[in-house]
């Protein structure tokens, strides 16, 4: 899980761009020239070309101006704020459900393992309200959501 080097939270930015190669390299040397501080990065592709999540270790403001500097590459098509989650698998002996509704997490349980998601400050909730009722746990995150094509 990559952690905030710095102690400021993370901040999480979407870039989607055309297919190619040339377009991911011009992404990722703007990213090194421009010393970003990158925590995380993921890659994707659909129909309409590349997606990269971005996760920043810095302010949210700065990481509205390296946004605002990724979108002015010419492959881009735009960057902008997205959601960061954290995910954790969960055994655990108490009953969680109402736990993960006071916490704000969104929970569900499949094969005796609990999924929990959300935002990573309200799955620490979560977690410390379980306290020695967990029995074993995985954390996945902070990661960054993709947005659904066309959703705000």
């Amino acid at each position: 899980m990559p952690e905030a080097a710095t102690g400021v939270a993370l901040t999480t930015i979407e870039v989607r761009f055309t297919d190619g190669m040339l377009a991911l390299n011009r992404l990722l040397m703007t990213l090194q020239n421009k010393r970003m501080p990158v925590a995380g990065f993921t890659l994707g592709s659909d129909s309409d070309g590349m997606r990269a999540t971005i996760l920043l270790d810095c302010p949210p403001e700065s990481g509205l101006r390296y946004s605002a500097l990724i979108s002015a590459l010419e492959d881009v098509r735009e960057a902008g704020p997205a959601e960061t989650i954290e995910m954790a698998l969960i055994e655990t002996s108490r009953d969680w459900r109402e736990l993960a509704e006071r916490s704000g997490v969104e929970a569900h349980e499949d094969g005796g393992t609990v999924v929990a998601s959300g935002e990573p400050e309200k799955v620490e909730t979560f977690l410390a309200a379980l306290g020695d009722g967990v029995e074993d746990a995985v954390r996945l995150g902070p990661v960054a959501r993709p947005r659904a094509r066309g959703a705000a």
